[in-house]
């Protein structure tokens, strides 16, 4: 039998408490460039959140102002889901998502009107989808 199986007022303390072990290994026992990658990770996605009003947000504006953020939203579907993907489903241009995601930062030479129309366009293909 397992020591808390039948404690379940214990689970979340040992959660914790297990949690707390493992980073605690990770970071003095990792390799340098795993430790380094978690903490930048980390500062993305906290950044993420706080940008986008932790996932309330997901505006064309507030992709516009964060373009950082696409990679971040990909990662937090379950399953992730691939850039290819993203850009076969959302029916928008695979030059902005890769800008967007590796140079994060908007095409400098995209027209405003056709960057609104990209970044409008997955949230109406996702409205005519739930209908």
């Amino acid at each position: 039998m397992a020591v808390n199986a039948d404690k379940p007022t214990r689970w979340k303390s040992d959660i914790a408490q297990s949690v707390d072990c493992y980073n605690d290994w990770f970071m003095r026992f990792a390799p340098k460039a795993y430790r380094d990658t978690r903490i930048e990770t980390t500062q993305q996605v906290e950044s993420a959140l706080e940008k986008t009003n932790n996932l309330m947000d997901i505006s064309p504006n507030v992709l516009h102002e964060n373009p950082s953020v696409l990679p971040i939203l990909r990662m937090s579907t379950a399953p992730p889901i691939a850039r290819d993907r993203l850009i076969g489903l959302a029916g928008i241009s695979s030059h902005l998502v890769k800008c967007m995601e590796l140079g994060c930062k908007i095409p400098p030479k995209m027209e405003s009107y056709k960057l609104n129309e990209e970044l409008k366009r997955n949230r109406r293909n996702n409205n005519e989808a739930s209908r």
